[in-house]
């Protein structure tokens, strides 16, 4: 039993500095929370208009490293550390909607049967 007990007394640590997750995952600051005052100035303005742009996402990776398995060479994989899954997507975000829709079915022909569309906000 003493052994047990000091397997856990050693491994806890290695455990929870395990954790890759930055520090704004876990809260956000007071000045965000709903009560909070406003005594911070405005963002500025900028000459800019939002744009929809569209990517096609092919995979979402929860327990899995991509670097595993090859992909596409039209796709890539972003690590989300909040909620740490990895996220396989094109590389090339598109303006025209069948422009993606085209990416897309080929994805599809290719084998990655759950690749679907998503709407972004672009700025330019």
């Amino acid at each position: 039993m003493k052994q047990v007990l000091y397997v856990f007394v050693l491994l806890f640590p290695l455990c929870s500095f395990a954790q890759n997750k930055p520090a704004y995952c876990d809260e956000l600051p007071t000045t965000y929370e709903k009560g909070a005052t406003a005594s911070r100035p405005s963002l500025p303005k900028f000459n800019t208009t939002p744009v929809t742009e569209y990517k096609v996402q092919v995979a979402i990776l929860k327990f899995t490293n991509p670097k595993d398995y090859p992909f596409h060479e039209s796709l890539i994989a972003r690590y989300r550390p909040c909620e740490e899954v990895w996220v396989v997507e094109s590389k090339q975000s598109f303006k025209s909607k069948n422009e993606a829709l085209q990416l897309r079915d080929k994805l599809k022909k290719l084998g990655y049967d759950g690749a679907y569309l998503i709407e972004m906000v672009a700025w330019e």
